[in-house]
Formats: structure tokens, sequence, C-alpha cells
């Protein structure tokens, strides 16, 4: 079999890349093993990255993901349906993907529909998105990166569930916290080189060292109260200025709402902490959060009244809950529903 030049490449068809891919996985593991390697190292964690997500493709999965996305917009979920796409993916002169923390949000926007549609599909949609967005090879460095992004949070979650255990009571110590800490740090070396690491995750590196250096001064009993207050105040004077900004934010928003403020108003005050766009987007949520509300309130009304009919018998009041839930929630916003008021009948 001849392999294709790019051009055949772009007419193949996603079975027979993916197939292709998997050989050229399966190749390199049997070389590896052949040659004696020790574990791979970071560039070849990418490469079996790439296939992963690909190899619990089912048929019909396959068959998905094989329907022609141009732009990966199409046939969004109802939960994205009318929303912006957060966060930006660019190229710089030479070709190469920019790494800052629009691409991070980028992934995040569409790693959002996992659950409303199969991971192969939402990879797809990202695949097409960075296509019509980017030169060739930064597509190229931004799809390696997102399945190094879909990898680490796998292997995140698997050691959250697996040191879910370590600690019983309700507040971490700042030994228990910096474990955690270093779980993560540890993952995030072995999935991401330090520039990436740095462009996705150092606003967070710098709260979390915030974090700890905070508990450290509450729960030192040699210091006095106002020690510690002259202490926290020095402490703020470093935080990053994102982090001041995110503070100032749910302040002014908390006051504006509690005062009645207009959102005109809360608009004004959000662009001058954190930009239009990013306004932008949180008037999105605003919208969203209303919405969502209103919805739920209508449904426990309704609810309420089948479960008060004296007319219908216990049986019949139990279908009814479950095919108004039905109705007005899909699959993912039933758990969320359940989340807020509790298992119960109808969920």
């Amino acid at each position: 079999m001849m392999l294709a030049g790019p051009k055949g490449w772009r007419q193949w068809s996603v079975k027979q890349r993916f197939r292709l891919s998997l050989l050229i996985v399966c190749l390199f593991v049997a070389v590896w093993r052949w040659l004696g390697g020790d574990a791979p190292q970071l560039g070849d964690r990418r490469l079996l990255a790439d296939a992963a997500p690909w190899l619990a493709t089912t048929p019909a999965a396959a068959a998905a993901v094989d329907s022609g996305l141009q732009t990966g917009l199409e046939g969004l979920p109802s939960s994205l349906q009318g929303t912006q796409v957060d966060g930006q993916v660019r190229a710089d002169s030479a070709g190469h993907l920019v790494l800052d923390r629009g691409v991070r949000n980028l992934f995040d926007y569409f790693l959002s529909l996992v659950g409303e549609e199969a991971l192969p599909r939402v990879r797809a949609r990202v695949l097409a998105y960075l296509s019509q967005h980017l030169p060739a090879l930064a597509a190229s460095e931004a799809q390696i990166l997102f399945d190094s992004y879909v990898a680490y949070q796998a292997a995140q979650s698997q050691s959250a569930q697996d040191g879910a255990g370590a600690a019983q009571s309700s507040e971490l110590s700042v030994a228990q916290l910096k474990q955690r800490l270093a779980v993560v740090n540890t993952l995030r070396q072995q999935y991401f080189s330090v520039p990436e690491r740095a462009a996705f995750f150092e606003g967070d590196e710098q709260y979390d060292q915030y974090t700890i250096d905070r508990l450290l001064v509450l729960q030192d009993e040699t210091l006095s109260a106002l020690d510690k207050s002259r202490r926290l105040g020095e402490l703020s004077g470093r935080m990053p200025t994102v982090i001041e900004q995110y503070q100032a934010l749910s302040t002014i928003t908390a006051e504006l709402q509690a005062n009645g403020g207009s959102p005109q108003a809360l608009h004004e005050v959000r662009v001058q902490l954190v930009g239009a766009d990013a306004a932008n987007r949180l008037a999105q949520l605003d919208g969203q959060r209303t919405q969502w509300t209103e919805r739920v309130q209508s449904y426990m009304t309704q609810r309420a009244a089948l479960l008060a009919d004296p007319s219908l018998s216990a049986l019949q009041r139990d279908e009814s809950v479950t095919r108004l839930t039905s109705t007005l929630f899909n699959e993912r916003e039933r758990l969320r529903l359940e989340a807020i008021t509790g298992p119960s009948v109808g969920l």
C-alpha cells in the first residue's frame, strides 16, 4: 500500500486515517519493546495520547465522527447553542501555535460537550475548528496538545479517585494540600512541555501557592491575630493580578446584585476589570443561569402540582413526574437537576 501525500491524506475518510494512525502506533510500540526501551517519555506519550481517544471508538461512534464536520460548530448540542466560542487559537509568523490560556479555554469549551456527545465526536469538532483557524503546522501542534490535555484530565481524574479516601476531614491540612498539588504538578510535567505548562496552568499554580501560604499563616498558633492580619495583607499584596481581579469582580458583582444594580452598571464594572470580551461572556453566563433558574422553578411548580393531585395514584404520580422531567430536560440537564434537588421521584 502506498502512502498518500498531503493532498491524498486529506481526502481519506476519518476511519482510514484512524486505521493508519493505529497501525503506526502499534509499530512504534513493537519497535520500542524490541529495542528494550524504558517507559515512554513526553514525546512518546504524545504519540500514544494521539491515538488514545480513538482506541475505544465503536463503529457507531466512528460513523458519527465521519459525518463531514467543516467548522466544528455544526449542530452543536443545546448547552452551547447561541454561545460564543470561548478562547482562541493563533499562529506566529513562522506558522507555529501561539501558546496561551486562550488555547486551553477553547479546549474546555468543546470538552464541556462530553456527556452530550462522545469524546471522538468532540475531538472531531476540535480538529475541524483548528483546521479552519490555523495553518497546517499550528493545527497539527494544537491537535497533539489537545490529545495531551485530554489524557492529562483522565489521569488527573483517576488520581483524584485513587486518593478520595485519603482525607476524611472536611478541611484539608497544609500537608494534605501540598501532597495533592504535588501529584497534580507531576502529572503536568508528564503530559506537557515547560512552555505548555506555563501557558495552561501558571495562574492556577500561582493561586495554589497563595492558598498554601495563606493556610500556613492561618494555622500558625504562634502568631497573634495582629500578626496574622499583617502577614495576610502582605500575601494579598503579592497576589497575581488575575486573582485580584477575580476577587474584586466577585465582591462588586455581589454588592451590585444585592443593591438592585442595573445590568448595564454591572457590565460597565466588568469591562473595567476584565475587558469587553470577558464581560460579554459573563453576561451570557448570567442569561444562561437566569434561564436555567426559571426552568427549574417552573418544573418544581409543575412537579409539586402532580405530586399533590389526589386524582392520581402513587404509580401515576411517579410516571407523570418522570414524563415531565424527561420532557423538560435532556439527560445531562437531568443529572444537573438531581444535583440541585437531590434524588427523588422522576429523576
